[in-house]
């Protein structure tokens, strides 16, 4: 009986203890010491030195981001990656439209109608960036940070807005670039 008491002794001084650290700790909290809100506050991102230099490498593997002027609707990224989370759709001009031409002055023969990143589903590897022709799509930051700031939070609610739209055509602007050019009558 006498353990049994000694025991209930003990539980009550312990939890006594314990609730006295933890109002110490409540009534001497500095303001920014609490917890952050995440989404809406977040942490200064620290500097990185990891012992190389960042414009040659990148190390970091951050969110894709893709310049869809410059996209020749080659299906190369789509190939390359592993998981299948590139999905892009074109339709091909008649001859004779003219839909632009890329940065590297290659004319644009396929409009592409759909190209879709599921973030969500990538798996980080940077496979896609490498076949890409045009050098459309990259990872941000890193060599290309002077294209794309480096992003590393972009936590969201919903997983269908981890989903990146890069493709913005009007069916109004696809209909009138697919349509064959009217033949002059003579």
């Amino acid at each position: 009986m006498g353990r049994y008491l000694k025991n209930i002794w003990q539980t009550i001084v312990t939890m006594l203890i314990g609730m006295g650290v933890t109002s110490g700790h409540l009534f001497r909290a500095r303001r920014g010491n609490v917890t952050l809100q995440y989404p809406e506050e977040r942490w200064p991102q620290p500097q990185r030195d990891i012992g190389f230099d960042h414009d040659r490498y990148n190390v970091i593997r951050s969110k894709l981001h893709v310049d869809i002027d410059d996209c020749i609707g080659c299906y190369q990224c789509e190939r390359a990656c592993p998981v299948a989370c590139i999905k892009i759709e074109t339709v091909k001009v008649p001859k004779g439209t003219d839909i632009g031409t890329t940065s590297n002055d290659t004319k644009k023969r396929m409009l592409v109608t759909r190209f879709d990143i599921d973030m969500s589903e990538c798996c980080f590897c940077n496979l896609c960036t490498y076949p890409c022709p045009e050098d459309c799509i990259y990872m941000t930051g890193g060599p290309n940070s002077h294209k794309q700031p480096l992003d590393y939070e972009y936590s969201t609610y919903n997983r269908d807005d981890l989903i990146f739209r890069f493709a913005d055509l009007e069916p109004e602007v696809v209909e009138r670039l697919t349509k064959p050019p009217l033949e002059q009558e003579i």
